[in-house]
């Protein structure tokens, strides 16, 4: 493993990065508000290819690091954009792990030029957030047409999950010869779905946050995802990308919230001198670049053995972890630099404190990670290889 970015990785980040500064930035508040306007954007994401990063291309072979270096890029200007980003790009890796190939011939297309652009990934409810194996909504056989299932029952927390174009629902199959959990694609606009509820958030406004209900939603057996029963590996493996998504979406939000804060500790005088020069605000800044520093090796290690064909879970929950706690932490003490000014929202430091207290919550909170990460350490103490 390298300490450095391949040019094509360094260009990515670049491209990335310009289309945040020229493409976002100047409409960041109204993001929030305008949801056509998050909808016209998402459209030039995806004719833009930020979509379907995820997705090998002939020219392009799969890079995990290119892609969360532009998933943090975007999310510097906006996190909620960069999540919607991260959780697109990871239904295009599960439709190009587990789908069929007239499943990847309807949806790339319809993902690279902004037709079917947001996806959502439906596995929360009510009762099965952290423990998706106890969900409720079933899936069962057309006792008419045994080609479609009858799906019913009710997500929670489903992001943008009234705009995606396509979303993987995750359902009890029932009188099947295997029953279990699996996976379907389903198109927002199938008869049956509906959104019940839209949360209103502390943070991450340029997202919508829905309860989806899905009341008789017939869905075609060739919209399965994957075999039947075979919906927790989909999730599971999709999961593991999902925190290297969160993880770097966090790293953005520091990184934003640290350059804002060594800026004004630079400019801001201060009984006769800059803010920066008093050692109480230097040694924060100094804490601040470290933990950063250590956050993105975490990312770039998970991305490497990702990239490797090696298990990633571990990796991905220890960054996800590290790179959530070190974003509320840097996001505070970036404020508490600007003082009374940061609590204001004439400057950026409000939203990044806001946007990213919801890193350790998503994409499995704290505590599971804790969980996910003791289960693996305790697995590879009987075996040899060291991470």
């Amino acid at each position: 493993m390298e300490f450095g970015y391949t040019p094509a990785q360094i260009s990515m980040q670049m491209e990335s990065k310009k289309f945040a500064l020229e493409q976002m930035a100047e409409h960041s508040q109204l993001f929030e508000v305008d949801l056509f306007l998050r909808e016209k954007l998402f459209e030039k994401m995806a004719q833009k290819g930020l979509m379907t990063l995820s997705i090998p291309e002939k020219n392009r072979p799969k890079d995990t690091l290119s892609l969360m270096l532009a998933i943090k890029e975007i999310s510097k200007v906006d996190a909620g954009i960069g999540i919607a980003m991260s959780v697109t790009n990871m239904v295009a890796e599960a439709i190009e792990r587990y789908g069929s190939e007239p499943q990847k011939e309807k949806y790339f297309p319809l993902m690279r030029n902004g037709q079917c652009v947001p996806a959502s990934f439906a596995l929360t409810e009510k009762n099965a957030g952290s423990d998706p194996k106890h969900l409720l909504t079933t899936a069962t056989l057309d006792a008419a047409d045994e080609n479609f299932f009858w799906i019913n029952g009710a997500k929670q927390f489903i992001t943008n999950g009234d705009i995606s174009g396509v979303l993987i629902v995750f359902a009890k199959t029932f009188d099947t010869k295997k029953e279990g959990i699996t996976a379907f694609l389903v198109d927002r606009e199938t008869p049956g779905l509906q959104v019940s509820k839209i949360e209103n958030k502390l943070g991450l406004l340029s997202l919508n946050l829905v309860s989806l209900t899905f009341d008789n939603c017939r869905v075609a057996r060739s919209q399965m995802l994957g075999d039947i029963g075979q919906g927790l590996k989909v999730a599971f493996s999709s999961l593991d990308r999902g925190r290297m998504g969160v993880a770097a979406q966090a790293i953005g939000i520091a990184e934003a919230a640290y350059e804002k804060a060594l800026a004004y500790s630079q400019t801001r005088e201060q009984f006769g001198k800059a803010l920066c020069e008093n050692q109480a605000i230097a040694f924060k800044l100094a804490d601040m670049h470290v933990k950063l520093s250590a956050a993105k090796l975490m990312l770039s290690q998970a991305c490497w053995l990702c990239d490797q064909g090696r298990n990633v879970t571990l990796a991905a929950a220890e960054a996800k972890l590290y790179a959530s706690e070190m974003a509320n932490e840097i996001a505070s003490e970036a404020l508490q630099i600007h003082g009374g000014y940061g609590y204001t929202k004439d400057y950026p430091l409000e939203k990044y404190f806001r946007d990213a207290r919801v890193t350790t919550l998503y994409e499995g909170t704290s505590e599971i990670q804790r969980i996910v990460i003791s289960r693996q350490l305790l697995n590879l103490a009987t075996q040899t290889e060291t991470f």
